[in-house]
């Protein structure tokens, strides 16, 4: 435990909205009060949140200016004012939201944490003086100039990142592109042409190389640094993350507001080892769907102790496509295990949102397997499906 509560740390500003209002009155408070978030009500009931980013990404689906707010809004839990600040970052984590509502409960919201503030708080003890390169990840995925932006755009699918470093021939840093700067530059104007929007404007190729659009005033910071002034260039500079380099500029690591959480995460209880973050279109998993994915991946988790390490993060992200057969949907399961061993990337792709969290499963546990050269041992090659008890 941080031994720091949150009511000590929330504030007791926030943007509120209903859930049947229209996006664009949303989209009005973002841009006269750029709150962190916007915390979406049923009437007095509290029901979710709604980000600058979910909007963004809503432009892919529909036409935000005819959609409503129960369209876009994300369920998000409560946090208490008297619980520890430890938990709040955990909650963070698995719900991959950088503020969270506060409150006894959803007919009681008082007030809003955000990370940045958690963070602050937390970084004012004994953790702020832990240097940078203790926490930043050093298992940096770059690009180069010359690469493209439809190379950025599969690698950060592909790796279920956000953030890449473009760096020279040498390692040495030239800039950053971002996924959100990615949406918003390039695939959110060709959905407005859709709806006749951006008539008669040039839309820029996916094939623009990366100089071209890449930001080149990257925010960095020295893996010898402490994490006090770490958080300080976040705070300042509206950033989640960090490009850690050495005296040469030379990219040695990424330090983002996830990787400071996580730490403090792991102080709620021992045996919290490993976190779920799901996302994408789980909201629209059944109650039954979402608790049996879940009790899928612990036991793989389980099952795996030995192999994935002592701790790490798994994201799940969940799409459902139109298509049907039998009623039941096609969907694709994108996962990334990160843990203290290594990652493992996988994706599984069929009919039913089980069976494609399954089949991503099993790809990761061939990595695993191929990973450590285990394959001839017995009771590391039994299959899958047969650890599940099917």
């Amino acid at each position: 435990m941080v031994g720091i509560s949150v009511q000590e740390v929330m504030t007791e500003k926030f943007a509120k909205i209903d859930i049947n209002a229209p996006l664009s009155e949303a989209i009005g408070i973002f841009e006269k009060e750029d709150p962190d978030l916007i915390v979406v009500f049923d009437g007095k009931l509290y029901k979710g949140v709604l980000t600058q980013d979910l909007i963004i990404r809503s432009h892919l689906k529909w036409d935000p200016t005819k959609a409503k707010v129960r369209d876009v809004y994300k369920p998000a839990p409560v946090v208490k004012p008297d619980e520890d600040l430890s938990l709040a970052a955990k909650l963070m984590i698995e719900t991959d939201l950088r503020s969270l509502p506060v409150g006894e409960d959803k007919n009681n919201v008082i007030g809003v944490i955000s990370d940045i503030a958690l963070l602050e708080r937390v970084a004012k003890e004994e953790f702020g003086r832990r240097p940078v390169k203790e926490f930043m990840s050093s298992d940096v995925i770059t690009l180069k100039p010359y690469d493209t932006v439809a190379k950025a755009l599969a690698t950060m699918r592909d790796h279920a990142i956000s953030r890449i470093p473009v760096v020279n021939e040498e390692g040495k840093l030239e800039g950053l592109v971002t996924l959100h700067d990615l949406i918003i530059r390039f695939i959110k104007p060709r959905f407005r042409a859709q709806f006749g929007e951006v008539a008669g404007e040039k839309i820029p190729p996916f094939s623009t190389q990366l100089r071209e659009v890449m930001f080149r005033g990257v925010i960095t910071i020295k893996p010898e640094a402490s994490i006090r002034e770490a958080v300080e260039l976040i705070r300042e500079h509206n950033i989640d993350g960090l490009v850690v380099v050495d005296n040469e500029n030379v990219v040695r690591g990424v330090l983002t507001v996830k990787d400071l959480l996580l730490p403090i995460s792991r102080m709620v209880e021992q045996k919290a080892r490993f976190y779920l973050q799901l996302g994408g279109d789980a909201h629209y998993l059944s109650d039954f769907t979402r608790e049996r994915i879940i009790s899928d991946i612990r036991r793989f988790v389980e099952g795996y102790e030995d192999l994935l390490g002592n701790e790490g993060i798994i994201y799940l992200r969940i799409r459902r496509f139109p298509e049907k057969l039998r009623g039941v949907h096609l969907y694709q399961a994108r996962m990334r295990i990160v843990t203290d061993k290594g990652q493992f990337i996988a994706t599984g792709e069929t009919w039913g949102a089980i069976q494609a969290v399954h089949d991503a499963l099993r790809a990761i546990e061939r990595q695993i397997l191929q990973k450590v050269e285990l394959q001839r041992e017995t009771k590391h090659t039994r299959r899958f499906i047969e650890y599940l008890g099917f």
